[in-house]
């Protein structure tokens, strides 16, 4: 192949491919072929340009021996993968893949400088394992070959083996009804008891993790719209937005009440934290430190893993294990559950990725366990 020809070629790709800016807004799938299905995949990680550079140099990589080789996206099987990974460790033609490293936008750019390592062939297939993932998701595949690579003693690529911190629903039954008992003889019993249930209703409705909660204040539900949301700064420093159910606007209520404040936060309240002391300090609320909040949680499961013990031993040994964190890993696994589309779910817990999210599909494996003791071995 002529060398001026493939460099025209490659060009053309790359600009098609690097929209950085101009996709910045999509929100949806709307791809009819494989350059935009890319770039709307590409969009996900605009917040963060360190991993959308390395995601979009190999998604064009891949994208340009596609098109050398006469495939698409929807028709690469497991037998293209391996050619593509030994491609990946010995690009030839030479002169038509590899050149010196210069800017993108140098007319003798090339997408290799020279074959990959090991460690960054198996990187690009996990990042197109991604990618493919992405685009099943969405619909504009129906496959993703490769989940199908093996290594010696694993999977080579990211398998979605689940998330396994996470409360069934009976087991989150058992600590609402442990709650719902919990003595309210006293002023002490009463602050205790209201926020031992915010916590829990908090966390588990939110989904938000214990640095979110912590660093909240009651200004940070907002209402826009007739909606009620509660904004949040996550990990990253990545500001979020997470809508706010009806059950747990009344629980918040509830627990504003408890602390004598008027049913609805305001933007006023900027001093006043999400989950606070059951002592008054010098009259005031104040809120609870990250440690005490872990500190909480574990108390009341190991409580009421006791309590259940005899009961239901099982849910018992799993109560007893969970932290604060389980109840964000339960929140998305019971929204998956709910029925609620993946991608939503995907914004809810502010996951940069949408296979992060996927790992809460626990349904078929659940289902798989209860047919076989209902059928087989009760």
């Amino acid at each position: 192949m002529n060398t001026d020809n493939s460099n025209l070629i490659i060009h053309d790709v790359i600009k098609q491919i690097d929209t950085n800016t101009q996709l910045s807004g999509a929100k949806s799938i709307r791809a009819t072929n494989d350059i935009d299905a890319i770039k709307t995949w590409l969009t996900e990680f605009i917040a963060s340009p360190n991993t959308f550079t390395s995601y979009r140099q190999v998604s064009e990589r891949f994208i340009l021996w596609l098109m050398k080789n006469q495939l698409m996206l929807a028709t690469v099987a497991r037998e293209d993968i391996q050619e593509y990974q030994d491609f990946l460790f010995n690009p030839t033609p030479y002169e038509f893949w590899c050149g010196a490293a210069v800017a993108r936008s140098n007319p003798k750019w090339k997408p290799f400088v020279k074959g990959l390592a090991n460690s960054s062939i198996k990187l690009n297939l996990q990042i197109l394992t991604t990618m493919y993932e992405y685009l099943v998701q969405s619909g504009y595949l129906s496959t993703n070959p490769f989940r199908l690579i093996k290594r010696k003693s694993a999977r080579l690529v990211t398998q979605n083996k689940g998330i396994e911190r996470y409360l069934s629903h009976t087991e989150w039954d058992y600590i609402q009804e442990y709650i719902s008992k919990m003595p309210q003889k006293t002023f002490e019993d009463k602050r205790k008891y209201h926020r031992t249930k915010w916590i829990f209703n908090l966390l588990y409705l939110s989904g938000c993790r214990r640095s979110e909660i912590i660093n909240a204040k009651m200004s940070d539900f907002i209402h826009k719209h007739g909606q009620w949301w509660l904004k949040v700064i996550g990990k990253g420093n990545k500001y979020g937005e997470i809508p706010v159910t009806n059950t747990l606007l009344i629980s918040l209520i509830e627990y504003r009440k408890s602390l004598d404040l008027l049913d609805y936060p305001d933007a006023s309240e900027n001093n006043i934290a999400l989950v606070n002391n059951i002592q008054l300090k010098n009259g005031a609320v104040t809120g609870i430190t990250d440690s005490m909040l872990y500190k909480i949680i574990k108390d009341t499961c190991k409580s009421i893993a006791q309590d259940v013990q005899i009961k239901d031993p099982n849910a018992a040994f799993t109560i007893n294990k969970a932290s604060t964190h389980w109840l964000r890993h339960t929140s998305a696994t019971h929204q998956v559950d709910a029925g609620i589309d993946i991608r939503i779910v995907k914004e809810n817990l502010r996951h940069s990725m949408l296979e992060t999210t996927m790992k809460y599909q626990h349904t078929e494996s659940d289902k798989r366990h209860q047919e076989t003791i209902d059928k087989f071995g009760k």
